[in-house]
Order: structure tokens, then C-alpha cells, then sequence
């Protein structure tokens, strides 16, 4: 009797996911136009507050550099995810995701940039691969 479940055989068909922000269109729906009018207009998230100095001392000038613009992209993408999550909710769901903020930033940034799907191209990951939000190396 043959196998018919052979799975080196069998082409496996390829799936794709698609994320939708909202099931309903907000144009569509009285409630959710209701609910938008009710809230301020700029609900705009501030990043954490960086404890982290400008430069930090006794890194190399180049490392430094890409240090602070991996920097800005971390916060960049982490205030995006942010503003598209449910108000009260932000910080327990981005948690639930992709960790804490504070966990993420202790990670290599080569690591973080992963997690976040950040795509930078113009940034130079090989200098920066032992090295986390902070400076320090991992």
C-alpha cells in the first residue's frame, strides 16, 4: 500500500496574512464616528523619556553616530505601534506583542530591528550588532 500523505511530494500551497487595522470602515459606522468625534484631536504618544546622554563616552565616533540613528528609528517605529493601538490599552498589548519597551531596548539593536521589523538599509547593522539601545554591549 502506498503512502498518499508523502510530504515531499506534496507542493504545499503558500499562505498569506494581510492585517486590517479595523473590521469596519470608520466612515461606515455611526458608533465608531461618534467615537472619534468625543476624542481630543492630537493623541499623538510621546516617546519615554531617554535617560540616555547624547553621546556616549568611549564609543568610536562612527558607532556613535549610528547609535543615534538606530536611536531614532527604535522610537520612531515603537510610537507608530503605539498610535495604532486602542488608547487604554497601549502599553499591555505592545507588551503582549513585542515585549516590554524596556526589554526591547536592552536588546542588540540588530535584534530590535528584527523584532520591530524596522527596514533600514542606510543604516550600517555590522557596527551595531553588539551593542543595545543604551550603548552597552550584549
Amino acid at each position: 500500500m502506498e503512502n498518499t500523505h508523502n510530504p515531499k511530494n506534496v507542493p504545499r500551497p503558500k499562505v498569506s496574512v494581510n492585517e486590517h487595522r479595523l473590521l469596519v470602515d470608520p466612515n461606515k459606522s455611526k458608533k465608531l464616528a461618534a467615537m472619534a468625534n468625543k476624542l481630543p484631536v492630537d493623541l499623538s504618544v510621546k516617546a519615554l523619556p531617554a535617560s540616555v546622554p547624547k553621546a556616549v563616552s568611549g564609543l568610536k565616533s562612527e558607532l556613535d553616530i549610528e547609535l543615534q540613528q538606530a536611536r531614532g528609528l527604535i522610537d520612531k517605529r515603537i510610537n507608530e505601534i503605539m498610535n495604532s493601538l486602542p488608547q487604554g490599552k497601549r502599553e499591555k498589548l505592545f507588551s503582549l506583542r513585542f515585549g516590554s519597551v524596556a526589554a526591547i531596548k536592552s536588546l542588540a539593536i540588530t535584534a530590535a530591528f528584527h523584532k520591530l521589523a524596522i527596514h533600514a538599509p542606510h543604516t550600517n547593522l555590522r557596527v551595531l550588532k553588539s551593542v543595545n539601545y543604551h550603548g552597552d554591549t550584549v
